[in-house]
């Protein structure tokens, strides 16, 4: 079964949604997929975080008389906040709600700014204790930073320009010495050679997650109609199931007089017959129902929701959509049966309540439908077919 899609929502603000948007046309469906990748790892958030705390706190010792005790208050309530947002949105995706994201990617860039200023604070400081450690300690977060942000590039460049590129701008008015302008010059080179890298590493998830996701539409829909599958129908049948069985139904579909499709006109005949009945019987159901192919000439229809009463009226109405003439010039019939979902039902059960019934309206005389466990009392209705 496939994985269900992430409930995160895009950022409002629209510069956070820029940032995080891949810039490719891309299903809201894996852009949510993209920005979950940012949430899915809060370790390495702590970790990163906790290295550049222990700065702080060294900083703190070494010069309480500094502005460092202020840096490292902020720190610490920064990480307390991201860990608070990060719960509260992974309980959020875990029962089904929508999870915002805004505070979340700003936080993050909050807490890049925070460490690009501890870093230029340590060096400026003139200690050699954090002029060595707190520039490799930010060293180490970037490289947290392509790893875990590459899903949104352009997220993953902002958090790196504000961590490093502030050390790398200060050392030439710091030092009073325009030498150390190469370092700027190496910064933009390097924000430019993560651009390269961090975009690869994106197109490459971006093509895993593509692939993975026409496997599972593979694996859950019918190759010939596009309709959903048996293995998708059941997916789809048990969720619905799982929220209840009120208003719940299940037509079987069956065509009458198929088989001489074949046999007269060939295969090819039939299957585009069969892509013809399977776009009749999409455009003939309401909207929220599920139609799913079965094999060969036998189709399911999900009818959920406030009109699902209308099951034996839309059986009829499509009986006579199909039964319309085509332009292979051989017409078919169709037989419906309808299962109704009672609590306690498997959808095993439920889909062989409405075979049954199937097979009683293809006994009575075909171009039937049959309902089966009904609110009321069975009941059959003759619709003519030629």
């Amino acid at each position: 079964m496939p994985d269900a899609t992430p409930t995160y929502l895009l950022p409002r603000a629209a510069p956070l949604r820029w940032l995080v948007d891949p810039s490719l046309d891309l299903p809201a469906e894996l852009r949510i997929r993209l920005l979950a990748t940012l949430m899915a790892s809060p370790s390495s958030l702590v970790i990163g975080a906790v290295a550049m705390l222990i700065i702080e706190v060294t900083a703190v010792i070494r010069h309480p008389g500094s502005a460092f005790p202020c840096l490292l208050a902020v720190d610490a309530g920064l990480l307390l906040l991201r860990l608070v947002l990060v719960a509260r949105s992974t309980r959020a995706v875990a029962a089904g709600r929508p999870a915002p994201t805004d505070l979340l990617v700003a936080s993050s860039l909050a807490w890049a700014g925070l460490v690009g200023l501890a870093t230029v604070l340590c060096f400026m400081s003139g200690d050699p204790v954090l002029q060595v450690l707190a520039p490799l300690t930010m060293m180490g977060i970037l490289a947290g930073i392509i790893t875990r942000n590459y899903a949104a590039p352009r997220h993953a460049l902002t958090m790196i320009v504000l961590c490093d590129l502030p050390l790398k701008l200060m050392l030439p008015f710091h030092y009073g010495n325009p030498w150390f302008l190469i370092g700027a010059v190496q910064g933009l080179l390097f924000v430019v050679a993560m651009r390269v890298t961090t975009v690869k590493l994106n197109s490459t998830y971006i093509k895993v997650l593509l692939a993975q996701r026409e496997n599972q539409r593979r694996a859950t829909h019918d190759a010939l109609t596009g309709l959903r599958n048996r293995t998708g129908l059941m997916e789809d049948l048990a969720a619905r199931m799982r929220r209840g069985a009120d208003d719940l139904a299940l037509l079987y579909l069956d065509l009458d007089g198929f088989k001489a499709v074949n046999d007269c006109l060939g295969h090819a005949a039939g299957d585009a017959l069969l892509v013809e009945v399977a776009g009749r019987i999409s455009a003939g159901i309401p909207d929220g129902w599920q139609a799913a192919r079965l094999g060969g000439d036998e189709f399911v229809i999900l009818a959920a929701g406030d009109r699902a009463c209308e099951a034996a009226v839309v059986a009829a109405r499509l009986i006579e959509a199909v039964k319309a003439p085509y332009a292979i010039g051989i017409g078919v019939g169709l037989s419906v049966g309808i299962g109704w979902a009672v609590p306690g039902m498997t959808p095993e059960a439920l889909l062989a309540e409405a075979d049954a019934a199937l097979y009683r309206a293809k006994a009575a005389g075909k171009g039937r439908l049959m309902t089966a466990g009904a609110p009321g009392p069975r009941a059959a209705a003759r619709v003519g077919w030629a």
